[in-house]
């Protein structure tokens, strides 16, 4: 029979505190956690827990639908701005299947931008919800109230105001430039449904000799004709391909803006196009361009739950698009930003 001995005896186990990390504790100091890039075990950890916390509240929780979209929308902001380019990638496609995109999916905006019925995102029907502020105001289908919730929340961030507020401000610049010049000739690029002509008091009184709505959407065209045509506007179905050849190219405007297309042309198209517009011009014509900023919040969740990628340019990135334009032939140059500082405008006129 062998005897017990400490010679036979196992050393004890020597057990590690654990620590809980800090995205899982109640308390969540997502700066302090990321304050370095964040290497991809790391984002996809803050990403899963937030991701399944969100499902969790949207299913159980629908009358904080708020609070929910809050801790979405902060969240892959952060894991956005501390990652490289890879680690996104790879967290938007995690977003695109986890569970909670169906949710989303529900609010009828972002399932349109992620369907792309027409081919691309940010279609003219997509800003319409912005305008209106109603997510049933295209006969869409019925909407479900997790969804209505979820389009008030989006339709009422920054990002939502600065859409409106552009319209707006295209609005008085057309009343200025028909003040400043009778019967000018403008000319709108990627004019989506040419909301602002509704707004602007001297298109509606029949102040300008020509007005050109160029679009490469037929279908945004037909809405541009059916609401606005009587107020001399004229549709015109072609690429920006047509400000370097064809008939429109031939002309001249008093004005020429385009305020959505920029957010998608790289530098070099930009460029050249800004170009191009400005030649366009007569003298003492007026060229307005607008380009939404970087650091907008929510452009992580546009990425990751709505498949809507934009190219962002500061307000040196958006001056310097007029490098190419000689500085002698240049009679003003403005850049600003809306009131919400989310579009920077390029505002060129010629000598």
């Amino acid at each position: 029979m062998v005897q017990s001995s400490d010679a036979f005896r196992l050393p004890p186990v020597r057990r590690k505190t654990l620590e809980i990390p800090p995205f899982l504790g109640k308390k969540r100091n997502w700066g302090a956690l990321l304050e370095s890039p964040a290497k991809w075990d790391v984002a996809n950890v803050i990403a899963e827990s937030m991701l399944d916390r969100v499902n969790q509240q949207l299913v159980h929780s629908p009358d904080d639908v708020g609070s929910a979209m809050k801790e979405l929308l902060s969240v892959l902001w952060r894991v956005k701005s501390t990652s490289t380019p890879e680690v996104w990638d790879s967290v938007i496609a995690q977003c695109i299947s986890h569970p909670v995109r169906e949710l989303i999916h529900q609010d009828p905006f972002a399932s349109r931008c992620f369907t792309k019925p027409r081919g691309y995102a940010g279609d003219a029907v997509l800003i319409d919800y912005l305008y209106t502020r109603h997510c049933e105001s295209t006969g869409s289908g019925r909407v479900s109230d997790l969804g209505k919730q979820i389009f008030d929340f989006t339709r009422d961030i920054p990002a939502g105001h600065a859409v409106r507020k552009r319209r707006d401000l295209m609005a008085e610049i057309i009343d200025e430039v028909c003040a400043k010049k009778s019967s000018p000739r403008i000319l709108s690029v990627a004019c989506g449904h040419l909301r602002e002509a509704s707004l602007s008091q001297a298109v509606k009184s029949h102040c300008t000799q020509r007005f050109v709505a160029l679009d490469q959407d037929e279908l945004s065209l037909a809405t541009v004709e059916q609401e606005v045509s009587s107020y001399g506007v004229t549709a015109v179905h072609n690429s920006i391909k047509a400000l370097f050849r064809g008939p429109v190219s031939e002309e001249k405007f008093d004005l020429i803006y385009s305020t959505g297309l920029y957010d998608y042309l790289d530098d070099r198209i930009a460029s050249k196009l800004t170009q191009r517009i400005f030649e366009m011009l007569n003298p003492g014509g007026r060229a307005v361009i607008a380009n939404f900023v970087p650091n907008l919040l929510c452009s992580a969740y546009m990425e990751a739950m709505l498949d809507w990628k934009l190219i962002y340019r500061n307000t040196d990135q958006v001056d310097a698009l007029a490098g190419a334009i000689p500085e002698s032939e240049i009679a003003g140059k403005k850049v600003y930003l809306e009131e919400n500082e989310n579009i920077a405008f390029l505002d060129l006129t010629k000598q």
